[in-house]
């Protein structure tokens, strides 16, 4: 009869008993390195003896595992299958076998793991106890319990993090029931670095990226633009050297550099393809950041800026008050030529296109157009006797369209975005449309009554339109898709309550370009109900407050508030009477956010964690520059080249030193360098013109002769503003300006500068 282990026969002549051979167990599963006993049974003979092999290699090897002469079988190290056999010594073609599957007394899982060591990178690392119920294991890096920087370390749960450098190490987990078991993982330690992290660039320019790639047996990368393999036409073509170049539109994109060995190490970057133009202004005060540097001026120099050889060269005659900066786009196509041209918009509801290098005996209209009836307002601390276009457009020079906002009266709507065709002044398809908006929250609504004074802001993260209002009831923020021009998202800044008016002098939004966050200041304007006094220091709404909007929601990412916010609003002393800008911080703080207000504080802020409102400005720095209790900041400032400029309310320009990489609170010099002429009706925002970091010349106009006489433009040096290089009243019956106005920008390019005024823009430049 058969035993209880497979086995075969043999039958001899003469009609003896087969030969049968039979093993106690004819499949067994057991950990790596484990003994598992056999047994073999023979029949049919006297000689029951047998001899044992694994896979047909007689006592086996290190590799199938070894048995031996009493059928003790102990398992490799390895996992895997194998076969036990037991043969008769009696009868060599008679013999039974037992598969066996050996698999780890300890498994580890991933068996193997690829990571970055310049990111300090984690890997999860689980293990099973296959051969005890106690599942506990100890944890070892190359042989180290624990491990350490050098190896990386791996926690008592599994957690292992990348040390730093290229390499390959080997992880352990033994278990503690039986210290004899183990299993390890591979971990391969690899190097990978793009330069620069982030890039911003002007349609159809060029950017270099580069790679460093270690730990693998080749370096070779393969780049990728937005997951396209090599980019396209619609993301930017990169090159196998890293050679970026952007596509003609607006946006941002991932730059990507994968190993060609392993393609699941990656790097990336994020670049904008930002709305910039060589030499042109397109926007409030020269770029999103705010900064009023106009970096490619190489005409005029602090050595010819003087009253000999620079002066007023032409005017041109304008039908309404000039309130928004001008802006200018160079060689344009426009009335059947090329010209440079410069753009202005008038409380009237009219928009002009001027040739930006006309001599006052060879003026150029090039179109003009006016969009609607202006809205009749008397109003003695603003706008008077008319408001149309209070605030500055911005220009799309990928699609050579301009936005703006009218205020118009006997329509069914009181603003109004348009999209004008710069070439020609007419309107795009689907301009313009009624601007409205309903707090989602509340129910709140945009009254007819507010003001639009903030420039107009083009985020290239989202390309979106953004549009801002205050002197109401409520600050707003409206956003409108460039290309449909419909509305996308409403910030009501003080919703359910009152307040948070959005003024800023005139300035307009600052915008994170890699980000697409949206940094701006409100105001009060309108009283302390919402704003409860110290020491509670809590308001309902974002009064007075540094604001960091999502770009694609504009909900209120961080906020800051200062802790003497409800006495500013008792004396109506706005924080947001001024506009904030970004600025190069430090390595901890890479971008810094910086404005001030009526009570002549600059804050300092951290855009990312601005601080909230509290009992303790919980912020990077403050410095007080005021000169009298209230009504001191009322303007931008200008950053260049380690100088932030700032001309507040009843005083002189000041330059006060950044240094960037100081840490923060030591970073703004608290003693400027000053000089020149004491500035009335809210000082100036200063422009500014540089050939990169040289021949810096600092520009504002005095317009403290509103309603009784004409502005007035300076010129400083930018390296020291003691020295005033010029000024339009040292020959003032050749270079007088036209009537002085609040809160005007001038906008310098190409050996111009051109001066907004109540009645006229006036051209600067070299006298030939």
């Amino acid at each position: 009869m058969a035993g209880c282990g497979s086995g075969s026969k043999n039958s001899s002549s003469g009609g003896s008993q087969p030969i049968n051979v039979a093993l106690n167990q004819t499949a067994v599963t057991i950990a790596t390195g484990a003994p598992s006993q056999f047994t073999a049974t023979v029949t049919g003979t006297s000689n029951t003896a047998v001899s044992w092999s694994v896979d047909g290699v007689s006592g086996g090897n290190s590799t199938t595992g070894m048995i031996s002469s009493s059928g003790l079988y102990t398992a490799p190290a390895q996992v895997g299958s194998h076969t036990v056999m037991a043969t008769s010594v009696a009868s060599a073609s008679s013999s039974a076998q037992a598969s066996v599957s050996v698999v780890a007394g300890v498994g580890v899982s991933p068996s193997s793991a690829t990571l970055n060591g310049a990111s300090g990178q984690t890997q999860q690392f689980t293990a099973t106890v296959v051969s005890s119920s106690n599942q506990s294991v100890t944890w070892s890096v190359d042989g180290i319990a624990g491990g350490n920087s050098s190896v990386g370390a791996i926690s008592s749960s599994g957690l292992y993090t990348s040390p730093d450098g290229s390499g390959s190490h080997t992880v352990t987990a033994t278990s503690v029931a039986n210290p004899g078991q183990s299993a390890n993982a591979s971990v391969s330690i690899f190097t990978f670095s793009i330069s620069p992290t982030t890039a911003m660039v002007a349609p159809s320019g060029t950017q270099q990226f580069n790679s460093s790639l270690q730990g693998f047996s080749s370096n070779t990368v393969n780049w990728s633009v937005d997951g396209v393999l090599g980019g396209n036409s619609a993301t930017g073509t990169i090159s196998s050297s890293g050679a970026y170049t952007a596509p003609a539109s607006i946006g941002p994109h991932t730059i990507q550099a994968a190993s060609a060995a392993d393609s699941s190490a990656m790097v990336a970057a994020q670049l904008t393809v930002v709305n910039s133009g060589q030499a042109a202004v397109l926007t409030y005060h020269n770029d999103d950041t705010r900064d009023g540097a106009f970096t490619q001026e190489v005409t005029l120099t602090p050595s010819n800026v003087n009253s000999t050889q620079f002066g007023k060269v032409a005017a041109y005659p304008v039908d309404g008050q000039i309130y928004a900066q001008p802006l200018y786009m160079p060689q344009l196509s426009i009335n059947s030529g090329t010209h440079d041209t410069v753009f202005v918009a008038t409380m009237n509801d009219s928009v002009y296109a001027f040739d930006a290098n006309a001599a006052s005996t060879s003026l150029s209209t090039f179109w003009h157009v006016k969009l609607g009836t202006a809205v009749s307002v008397n109003d003695p601390q603003g706008p008077s006797p008319i408001v149309g276009i209070l605030s500055t457009p911005v220009i799309d020079a990928t699609t050579n369209t301009m936005y703006l906002v009218t205020e118009n009266s006997g329509t069914s709507s009181t603003f109004y975005l348009h999209a004008l065709n710069v070439t020609n002044g007419i309107d795009q398809p689907g301009s313009p449309v009624a601007v409205n908006a309903t707090d989602p929250n509340s129910g709140e609504t945009l009254e007819s009554s507010c003001y639009q004074r903030m420039g107009l802001a083009l985020d290239p993260v989202t390309n979106w339109i953004y549009i801002a209002f205050g002197s109401c009831t409520h600050g707003w923020v409206l956003a409108y898709d460039k290309a449909s021009l419909v509305q996308k998202a409403v910030f009501n800044v003080t919703s359910g309550a009152a307040g948070g008016g959005l003024w800023g002098g005139g300035g307009a939004p600052a915008i994170d370009d890699i980000s697409g966050n949206i940094y701006l200041m409100s105001g009060t304007d309108y009283d302390d109900a919402w704003i409860s006094p110290p020491p509670a220091y809590s308001q309902t709404g974002y009064n007075d407050s540094f604001l960091n909007l999502n770009p694609a929601t504009l909900a209120v990412q961080s906020y800051f508030s200062p802790d003497n916010n409800y006495t500013l609003s008792t004396n109506d002393a706005d924080l947001g009477s001024g506009a904030d800008i970004l600025i190069p911080g430090n390595s901890q703080y890479p971008q810094e956010v910086i404005g001030g207000g009526k009570d002549g504080n600059v804050f300092i802020v951290n855009p990312e964690n601005m601080g909230g409102f509290s009992g303790t400005n919980d912020i990077l720095q403050t410095l007080n520059i005021g000169t009298t209790q209230y009504d001191n900041i009322f303007s931008t400032p200008v950053y260049w080249n380690g100088f932030l400029y700032y001309h507040h309310n009843s005083d002189v320009l000041r330059a006060y030193a950044w240094n960037a990489s100081a840490n923060a609170g030591k970073q703004l010099a608290s003693q400027p360098t000053y000089a020149g002429t004491v500035f009335n009706m809210h000082g100036a925002t200063p422009s500014l013109s540089s050939n990169g970091n040289s021949n810096g010349i600092v520009w504002d106009i005095d317009n403290s002769a509103y309603q009784s006489g004409p502005a007035v433009l300076h010129a400083y040096n930018a390296a020291n503003v003691a020295q005033e290089l010029y000024n339009s009243a040292q020959v003032a019956s050749r270079d007088q300006a036209g009537s002085a106005l609040k809160f005007t920008v001038p906008t310098i390019a190409n050996g111009r500068v051109f001066v907004p005024t109540a009645s006229e823009l006036d051209i600067y430049g070299l006298l030939q």
